[in-house]
C-alpha cells in the first residue's frame, strides 16, 4: 500500500511539473509564432463611465425557455430568461428557439399573433430581431420600463462568446445536449452576421482567447468542438504574461455596437418600442398583444415571481486602447483561480470581474472603490508575469465568488 501510494505521487509530480505555471519550468513553443501582443495600459481610463456595475440574472436551474401551457388572461406566455453573466453568448441561439415555440402559435391561414417582447437588453433585442426575420408583417411591440438601452445590465457586459458558468448548471447528457443546442445556432446567427460584409456595423469580430495551461470547463466540456475548436498549446503572446497558455478561436459581439443597431432594425422594419413599467403579472396580462415574450432577466422575479432567481452583481473596468494589436481575450482567471480577464473590443479594453451573489443594485457605493482597486491590480499582477498573486476578495458581506 505504501509503494502504490508513492508511485500514485510520483506519477502526480510528473504530471505537475510538465504543466506547471511557476517560472522556472521548461518553456513550452511559443503561441503566435513568438509574435508579441501589446499589454493593457492599466493606467489609462477610458474617459467617460469607466467603472460598471450590472447584475446578472443567475437561475440554479439553467435557461427559463419555454412556452406555458396555460394562457394568462388569454394571451399565451413564452419566457426566454435567466442566462446569468452568458447572456451575449446565448441570445442568438435562445432567440431561435422563441421562433420555433412561436411558431405553435401561428395558425395556417389565421392572422399573424401580435407578439410583446418584454426587454431591451440583449435578449430581448434580439428576440424581437429573430421573430421579424421569421415572420416579417408580424405586430411587434418591445416593451421596457426604460428605452435608454445604457440602463440594462447588457449594456456593461464584455461581449465575450463563452457559456461562463452556465457549464455548471447543464451536467447531465441530456443538459449539455440542449446547452450545445443553443451554442450551435447562436454560432450559426454569429456567423450570418460575420459573413454579411456588414459586420463591423453589428459590433461583431473574431477573437483569439488566452488562457493558461488548465482547462477551462466553460469551453472544454460545454461548448461543442464544432462551435469553438480544440485549442493550440504553447507559452503565452505577452512579454510577461508569458507561461505556459492555451488559444482559442472565438467570438466578440460588442453590445454597445450590436443593440443600438438591432434597435435601428427593428425600428425601420415596423416593430414598436413603448416605454411601460410592469408592477406584476396581472399588469402583463392586460397588454393587447395575444402573445407575451418574457425577456425581462431579473425582472422575472418580480414580475412574475420566480424565487428561484439569484442576483450576481458583477464589476467591470473599460480601459482605453493604446495599440491596434490589441485585439484579444485574455480569459480563464489567474493561477490561484482569481476571477481576472482583459477582453479587447473595438475602440476600448474591458477588465474585470466579479461575482458578488445576492447583491441586486448597480448603483456605486463606497465599498465599490476597493474592488475597482483591487480588479485594477490583479490585472497589472498577471499581465505582469505574477500569475499567482491576484487577490480574491475579503468582504464576506458581499457573498463573492472568485473562482472560474
Amino acid at each position: 500500500m505504501n509503494d502504490l501510494t508513492r508511485r500514485e505521487l510520483l506519477v502526480g509530480a510528473s504530471a505537475i511539473a510538465t504543466t506547471s505555471l511557476w517560472p522556472g519550468t521548461a518553456r513550452a513553443k511559443p503561441l503566435r509564432d513568438g509574435e508579441i501582443l501589446p499589454d493593457p495600459d492599466f493606467s489609462l481610463l477610458r474617459e467617460k463611465d469607466p467603472y460598471l456595475i450590472g447584475v446578472r440574472p443567475y437561475r440554479p436551474a439553467g435557461v427559463r425557455l419555454e412556452l406555458v401551457p396555460e394562457p394568462l388572461n388569454g394571451k399565451r406566455v413564452i419566457h426566454n430568461y435567466g442566462h446569468g453573466g452568458a447572456g451575449v453568448t446565448l441570445s442568438w441561439g435562445c432567440a431561435s428557439v422563441v421562433t420555433d415555440l412561436a411558431r405553435e402559435l401561428v395558425v395556417a391561414g389565421a392572422a399573424l399573433p401580435s407578439v410583446a417582447v418584454l426587454g431591451t437588453g440583449i435578449i430581448g433585442l434580439t428576440t424581437a430581431s429573430e421573430l421579424r426575420r421569421r415572420w416579417p408583417d408580424m405586430p411587434i411591440t418591445v416593451y421596457a420600463k426604460s428605452l435608454d438601452l445604457t440602463t440594462t445590465v447588457s449594456w456593461v457586459a464584455g461581449g465575450q462568446f463563452e457559456p461562463s458558468g452556465m457549464h455548471r448548471l447543464y451536467t447531465t447528457p441530456d443538459q449539455k445536449t440542449v446547452l450545445a443546442g443553443y451554442l450551435r445556432r447562436s454560432r450559426d446567427r454569429i456567423v450570418d452576421l460575420q459573413n454579411s460584409g456588414n459586420r463591423h456595423a453589428y459590433g461583431v469580430a473574431v477573437r483569439k482567447n488566452y488562457t493558461l495551461d488548465r482547462k477551462v470547463p466553460a469551453l472544454d466540456v460545454a461548448t461543442p468542438r464544432d462551435v469553438v475548436a480544440a485549442p493550440l498549446r504553447g507559452s503565452l503572446p505577452f512579454r510577461r504574461l508569458n507561461a505556459p497558455g492555451r488559444e482559442y478561436q472565438t467570438w466578440l459581439m460588442t453590445p454597445a455596437i450590436l443593440m443600438p443597431k438591432l434597435v435601428s432594425e427593428l425600428q425601420s422594419s415596423g416593430v414598436r418600442f413603448e416605454e411601460r413599467n410592469f408592477a406584476s403579472t396581472a399588469d402583463v396580462a392586460q397588454l393587447a398583444a395575444s402573445v407575451i415574450v418574457n425577456c425581462t432577466g431579473y425582472g422575472s422575479k418580480q414580475l412574475f415571481g420566480d424565487t428561484t432567481l439569484v442576483a450576481q452583481r458583477g464589476h467591470n473596468i473599460v480601459l482605453k486602447k493604446t495599440d491596434e494589436k490589441q485585439h484579444y481575450f485574455f480569459s480563464g482567471g489567474c493561477a490561484n483561480w482569481v476571477i481576472a480577464y482583459a477582453f479587447c473590443r473595438q475602440d476600448d479594453i474591458v477588465i474585470g470581474g466579479t461575482i458578488q451573489k445576492d447583491m441586486d443594485s448597480p448603483a456605486h457605493t463606497p465599498d465599490d472603490e476597493a474592488v475597482f482597486a483591487r480588479l485594477l491590480a490583479n490585472g497589472r499582477e498577471l499581465f505582469a508575469g505574477n500569475t499567482q498573486a491576484c487577490v480574491a476578495a475579503i468582504d464576506a458581506r458581499a457573498g463573492s465568488v472568485e473562482s472560474e
